[in-house]
This record gives structure tokens, sequence and C-alpha cells, in this order.
């Protein structure tokens, strides 16, 4: 065997050992996200339905029991880490594993708002028109994140309270929190981190709450119809 075909074939066994090792990484991570998103989970519904994207990720969708939202859907979206090249230019220019999540309310929005995480990839990835997204300041949350509303009196209101300490408890997480009069209505999308998840479904029931008053109720806390 010449030296050359020696070196593909070791090139070769590196590459299948990389990806499988890469492929074995991620399907930690999933089962690591999906053992604490589950019990989360119980807190809204026994029906859950559950997609594999293989070592990419996972994708569940419910319908919660009671409370102002009347769907939810939540994607782990992983790196390529079967491709090391792939996943070393990835962390180079900022991007992470994701946690998306998708809801509808009973109770269409009025006004839509964005919500950036400083240097957040997704900002340049949404185009918004100057003329209808105007800035709104809040505060502390403005060192941490850009905020643009067609309403910025409404987004005022939403983004005070519960949503307010919310968000500012996932600052360094979050990369885009959307309210839409489109479905779905609301859109959070954050860097994966399993200790945030109760703060991530939390910022969730109340956003739908000040959106759709009080007289929804809360979901949190209520199990699902056995």
């Amino acid at each position: 065997m010449s030296w050359e075909m020696t070196i593909i074939l070791g090139l070769t066994v590196i590459l299948i050992a990389l990806f499988a090792v890469g492929s074995i990484w991620n399907r930690r991570i999933q089962r690591s996200f999906w053992r604490r998103l589950r019990e989360e989970l119980k807190r809204y519904s026994r029906k859950i339905s559950f997609k594999s994207l293989g070592s990419s990720g996972f994708k569940v969708a419910f319908r919660p029991s009671s409370g102002p939202l009347s769907k939810v859907e939540v994607s782990l979206v992983l790196l390529a880490r079967e491709m090391p090249l792939y996943l070393l230019t990835a962390y180079a220019v900022g991007r992470r594993d994701l946690v998306v999540v998708k809801a509808n309310l009973l109770k269409k929005p009025d006004f839509r708002l964005e919500v950036f995480g400083r240097g957040a990839k997704l900002e340049k990835e949404v185009a918004l028109k100057e003329e209808v997204f105007r800035p709104v300041r809040i505060g502390g949350l403005s060192r941490y994140m850009n905020i643009r509303s067609d309403r910025p009196d409404r987004a005022l209101d939403v983004l005070s309270g519960d949503v307010l300490e919310l968000l500012m408890a996932l600052r360094g997480r979050l990369e885009r929190f959307s309210v839409s009069r489109r479905e779905p209505h609301i859109l959070i999308a954050c860097r994966r981190d399993e200790s945030k998840i109760g703060e991530l479904f939390g910022l969730l029931e109340a956003t739908a709450k000040a959106i759709c008053g009080p007289g929804e109720g809360p979901t949190r806390g209520r199990r699902g119809r056995r």
C-alpha cells in the first residue's frame, strides 16, 4: 500500500470517528435537556407529540388544557458536532445551540414587538422596517437588549412586572423575543441552558397573561386532563 493511500485511509478513519463522537455528544445533550424539559411540560399537558430531528435535536408540541395559550411548540436545535470544521466556525462567529419556543394565544395580539439580545446573530437575520418599528427604552433592560415595536406604548405595558423580571433573568441567554399579530403569536429563542427552562416558560406565560388579560388566567401549575 502506498503512503498516499495510507494517509487517505487514516484521514477517513479519523473523520468517521469524529462524526461518531459528535453524534454521541449531541444525543447526550438531547437526553439531558429532555429530562429537564419533560418535568416542566407535566405542568401543562399529559399529551405531548415528540418528533426527533436526528442528532440535530427534537421538537415537541402540545395544547394546554387551560389558560391563554392555545398551542405551544418547543424545538431544540443543536450545532452539527459531527462536523468539526463547521463546529469551530460556528463557535467563532458566535452561534450556539438554541431552544426555540413558539406559541399561539386564544386572543390575537394587537401590536408587534421584537427584542434581541445584544450581539444576537438573529437580529441580523430579521428584517424590520424602521418606519414601522420604533425603538423602545426600558431602564436597565435596554442595556442588555435592543427593543423595537410598532406600538411602543403597548410594548411598555407588556414589558413590565413579571415579563420584565424574567427577561432580565434570561439576559445573556436570550437571542430573540417576539410578539406578532400573525402566528406564532409569541416566539422566544434562547441559547440552550437547562437551568433556565423554568424562566423560559415563565416568560411565555407572563407574556400570554399580559396580552390576553387576567381574565384568561395563568396556565402554570395546572395539570392537563388525564
